[in-house]
């Protein structure tokens, strides 16, 4: 919910006739949040979107549905996602890595473009784009993607995937159970993005170009709309392509933004990890670890120490999926993984990591972090790319460098 956008041809007033190149009349389609009483859009569409003449099941196991680890006992994590061998469309090749009942935390490596459009019934979803460019089609519009951006899709907005030619992509996806959004913290009264936020509106990207149906592109009828809710999977069946609209105005539509355009703070000694968040939930909030300026305090022979401190977060559990940069004081640890920290123990730099820090004046770390109130729990998918060593790495593995995100 960045700020009101319009694409394509709407009508002077809401609610009012309003007709096609041919003289038929639109069907107008409102996109609430809350009920009546958040951000909204308006949509105008050629063919009503309720003309579905057939409701299927599916399951995609791994995805809907998932099955959670027995047991997990209390311990740092480690996932190894670039273990994760996975085929099909954007649908089948999703997992469900950990979840608990705000937030469900995924991978997506599809080998496949998909004729069928996806709608999240249960929650907005937020794309980290670990590999690959290309673009979204969306019911507001298309979106392109490039690497390592934030790709927001609003609750029930129906969507696929298309990637340009050569490898395929991969993601990271939070799938928020009530909402995911700009935090308050970087809001001031009237909604605006204020300006030691550390990004500003001009940084967040909206669909270029609204969605024209090609037989070549979108086949031929029936179309296959995927819609999940309750994690249970429907495909319903439209006669007519069901998501052409001939323009639409409002607050809620999918957007993007590039994690290379976040505006890192620092300071002369550390600060906490909140000072990078970027994406808020309900009870979790998304951050993100770009390059920066470390912590340059010194007086006298007393310097700052740049690699973050030992800390037991009592109250939250905490996931980094490293991205790209230094990662040697994690032995183990490379692009693709994901550790997780949970609340009740505490972590911290491996040994010698924070004496070397003391002198470095910058970081290349490229990574982003999930917090959550509620425990994070494992699905089997993830126990199977799990390093069951890593708990023991602070003892038996002693890794060297300082400039890696996993020290904290």
């Amino acid at each position: 919910m960045i700020h009101r956008m319009q694409l394509g041809r709407v009508p002077p007033k809401p609610h009012t006739t309003f007709h096609d190149e041919q003289g038929k009349l639109l069907m107008e389609h409102c996109h609430t949040r809350e009920g009546f009483e958040g951000p909204f859009s308006i949509l105008y569409y050629r063919v009503p979107p309720t003309d579905e003449n057939a409701v299927e099941k599916l399951a995609i196991p791994g995805f809907c549905p998932f099955e959670p680890l027995g047991e997990q006992p209390l311990h740092r994590r480690h996932i190894k996602t670039f273990d994760l061998r996975l085929k099909g469309d954007f649908l089948d090749a999703r997992r469900v890595l950990m979840f608990n009942a705000d937030v469900q935390i995924s991978m997506v490596k599809p080998t496949e473009r998909s004729p069928r459009f996806f709608a999240n019934g249960d929650g907005d979803e937020l794309y980290f784009v670990f590999k690959g460019t290309g673009r979204f089609e969306t019911l507001f519009g298309v979106l392109p993607f490039r690497e390592h951006d934030y790709v927001h899709i609003p609750r029930a907005t129906p969507y696929r995937i298309r990637w340009d030619d050569g490898a395929a992509p991969e993601f990271l996806v939070f799938e928020g159970t009530q909402f995911i959004d700009i935090p308050k913290e970087w809001r001031n009264r009237s909604g605006q993005i204020t300006m030691y936020a550390p990004y500003s509106h001009r940084d967040f990207r909206a669909p270029q170009s609204l969605l024209t149906y090609h037989e070549a592109e979108h086949g031929k009828a029936p179309f296959k709309l995927v819609v999940k809710r309750e994690d249970v999977l429907t495909v319903h069946l439209h006669p007519h392509f069901p998501v052409e609209v001939v323009g639409w105005d409002g607050f809620v539509y999918p957007f993007a933004f590039n994690i290379h355009d976040y505006q890192p703070k620092t300071s002369t000694i550390h600060l906490p990890p909140t000072i990078h968040l970027t994406f808020a939930g309900n009870n979790f909030v998304v951050c993100s670890f770009v390059p920066r300026k470390v912590d340059y305090f010194q007086r006298g022979d007393v310097k700052a120490i740049p690699c973050p401190y030992g800390h037991a977060s009592v109250h939250m559990d905490e996931i980094l999926f490293y991205v790209a940069g230094n990662f040697t004081s994690r032995r183990g640890i490379m692009s693709g993984s994901i550790s997780l920290h949970p609340a009740g123990i505490p972590h911290g730099p491996h040994p010698g990591t924070y004496e070397k820090s003391v002198g470095t004046d910058r970081t290349s770390e490229l990574a982003v972090m999930c917090d959550t109130y509620k425990q994070l729990r494992l699905t089997t998918v993830a126990h199977e790319i799990e390093d069951r060593d890593y708990h023991l790495t602070w003892v038996s593995r002693e890794g060297g460098g300082v400039d890696a995100p996993g020290a904290r």
